[in-house]
């Protein structure tokens, strides 16, 4: 069986952002830190900036986001994930619900940088991903 250093590389992306997701949809602090590099690029609706560990769980709570992964679009340190987005308010109702498009970027299993977007066009621009990257 060939190693294909290419497909690994992917697979560990995917692998990285699922478990970031599922971490943050938890609000797992702890699991969150061990995946992200010390400053990771947030890129978003309210701008964009380097955050330290220490500012994720603000991060966290002032988004208060729960994300259901629809499609996944993949190559080597890219991966751009389509969700169902639902914003809740602090009492845990519903605040609003999108379709988003959250683009990582993910060196040695820790997310580097995460942006999200309201259209697939810009995210695929943004990653240099397209529908040919789609990973079932």
């Amino acid at each position: 069986m060939e190693c294909n250093p290419a497909h690994d590389q992917t697979l560990m992306t995917i692998e990285t952002a699922e478990q970031w997701v599922e971490r943050s949809n938890h609000k797992d602090l702890e699991g969150l830190m061990d995946l992200t590099a010390p400053q990771i690029e947030i890129i978003g609706p309210q701008g964009s900036g380097l955050m330290n560990n220490a500012d994720l769980g603000e991060w966290l709570e002032r988004a208060n986001l729960q994300l259901a992964t629809i499609n996944r679009y993949a190559k080597d340190e890219r991966i751009v994930l389509e969700q169902h987005g639902t914003w809740l308010h602090e009492d845990g109702h519903i605040k609003g619900e999108a379709i988003v498009f959250t683009v990582f970027s993910v060196k040695d299993r820790k997310v580097h940088s995460l942006a999200r977007y309201d259209g697939k066009a810009q995210a695929f621009q943004v990653s240099g991903l397209s529908e040919e990257d789609k990973v079932d």
